[in-house]
């Protein structure tokens, strides 16, 4: 018996389609994660969009098209198809003040599902990282008829409770949770300044500070502090606030001054600034270039991230950070003195800072 010459055509079939098969994979694998991050971005929400507003009778695709230019969703054509596959919608018109930049679907839906705000209310917006001088200037804006002076008054006669300020500290810096807050054109201090005391408990009962001591072994009171200082100290990407969170806590730990130029100003009532010789003399609390140990008080009213960030610190051996790039501001984290000096003579070289 002849048997035919043997050929190489099979496995050079098998190869095509194998070929063409991870092409295809590739391709519906590149789709996928493409909707996706249209969907649910990468890096988190950002700060707040002033306000959205949706005119009388918009359709969801003009919502879709309002959305994509506030820089709330990535994508209007695939927001309009989402809300038809989740059948969510139609939604009210008039201002919406809680939306953020770079949402996902879902939680742009929340908000609007939500509703906007009601006619009749006055919005208070406190940023984070906001000092409560600058917080309570906030509220009097909103409500010309409560002054500042008032508004501490309030703080300062014990109508306003919290149950993580300790009642021996006088100074309510840290404890009002920064948010957009609506109330009735009536409001009086002491209701406004109480939803916003509350507002921080819950935040904090949520995030586990009720159970700080176990957790990092330090107070809520210090967490809320060190918190304070990644509010002001923190660079864009989510993950280094938990390693500045960590940078502090362990030089509080080798006993090390926190040197945090952050708390400096705070001391001297400033927010931004080079620091001179002589701001760096001054004999206070707040001066953590020479006393060792956390300032007495928070510095600002942190934000949920930071209060995270200070309560689920990474574990790591970093001492050290400098700003390395600020579009967007980055932070290189290291233990060795050497290599920190290094990075930053290169970043004042760059003009970094």
């Amino acid at each position: 018996m002849v048997l035919p010459r043997a050929t190489r055509g099979g496995p050079r079939l098998v190869a095509v389609f194998g070929a063409i098969a991870l092409a295809v994979g590739i391709v519906v694998f590149s789709a996928v994660f493409w909707v996706t991050r249209q969907i649910s971005p990468s890096g988190g929400q950002g700060k707040r969009v002033a306000e959205v507003i949706v005119p009388t009778g918009a359709s969801t695709d003009a919502i879709a098209t309002l959305l994509d230019d506030a820089g709330v969703i990535t994508n209007a054509r695939m927001f309009r198809w989402y809300t038809s596959w989740k059948s969510a919608g139609p939604w009210d018109a008039g201002r919406y003040v809680e939306f953020r930049r770079n949402s996902s679907f879902d939680e742009a839906i929340e908000v609007l599902d939500d509703g906007p705000v009601p006619v009749d209310a006055v919005t208070v917006r406190i940023p984070e990282g906001r000092r409560l001088v600058d917080a309570l200037a906030d509220i009097n804006a909103a409500f010309p008829n409560l002054s500042v002076a008032e508004l501490q008054a309030t703080l300062d006669s014990g109508s306003v409770t919290s149950r993580y300020k300790p009642a021996e500290i006088p100074n309510w810096e840290g404890f009002l949770f920064p948010d957009t807050y609506e109330f009735f054109d009536d409001a009086t201090a002491q209701e406004i300044l109480q939803t916003m005391a509350t507002k921080m408990d819950d935040v904090l009962d949520g995030l586990g500070y009720d159970k700080a001591e176990s957790l990092q072994g330090r107070t809520a009171y210090e967490l809320v502090t060190i918190a304070s200082l990644v509010e002001r100290e923190t660079g864009q990407p989510p993950e280094e606030r938990g390693k500045i969170a960590r940078v502090i806590m362990n030089r509080l730990d080798d006993g090390e001054p926190l040197g945090i130029d952050a708390a400096n100003l705070y001391g001297l009532g400033r927010t931004s600034g080079e620091l001179t010789k002589a701001d760096l003399a001054v004999e206070s609390p707040y001066n953590v270039r020479k006393n060792k140990g956390l300032p007495p008080t928070p510095i600002c009213l942190p934000g949920e991230a930071s209060l995270r960030a200070a309560i689920e610190a990474p574990a790591g051996t970093w001492r050290y950070y400098v700003l390395t790039t600020k579009d967007p501001p980055t932070h290189l984290f290291t233990d060795s003195y050497r290599e920190f000096q290094k990075a930053k003579a290169d970043a004042q070289a760059r003009g970094v800072f």
